[in-house]
């Protein structure tokens, strides 16, 4: 959710950072369940929460209030969709879920480097604007 007084950018960048590391935290509950028999793997279907916070935090909102409009919905927590059950009737793919776990590191990496652009720059706006 939004933090109250942050601008749009920083916003959804601090979002789509709290996404990222909600994946990490279901990836690693994968990992760790991986020998448990039933156990089906979870995912994050975060591609319709990016979208609808990218298209609030994007629009322009009526009137001069710049802050982030409040996010009503998270991502949602889902079975697996393509996954395969072992014969102890486990649907974890350990090479998959390493692979989804370097790209979230990645994109995590990538989020943190745009939020520090980000808070440069308002930084330099401000010392500039005295």
């Amino acid at each position: 959710m939004p933090m109250p007084g942050l601008d749009r950018i920083t916003s959804l960048l601090t979002e789509f950072l709290d996404v990222q590391s909600r994946r990490a935290q279901i990836v690693a509950s994968n990992l760790a369940n991986a020998d448990t028999p039933g156990y089906v793997a979870k995912e994050l279907d975060f591609a319709d929460h990016l979208r609808q916070v990218a298209h609030e935090a994007l629009t322009p909102s009526s009137g001069t209030n710049q802050t982030a409009p409040a996010i009503t919905r998270g991502p949602q927590v889902v079975e697996q969709k393509s996954s395969v059950a072992g014969l102890d009737g486990n649907t974890v793919d350990s090479g998959r879920e390493m692979s989804t776990l370097a790209e979230t590191g990645m994109q995590f990496l990538a989020g943190t480097q745009m939020l520090q652009a980000r808070l440069r720059m308002l930084r330099t706006a401000i010392r500039e604007g005295r």
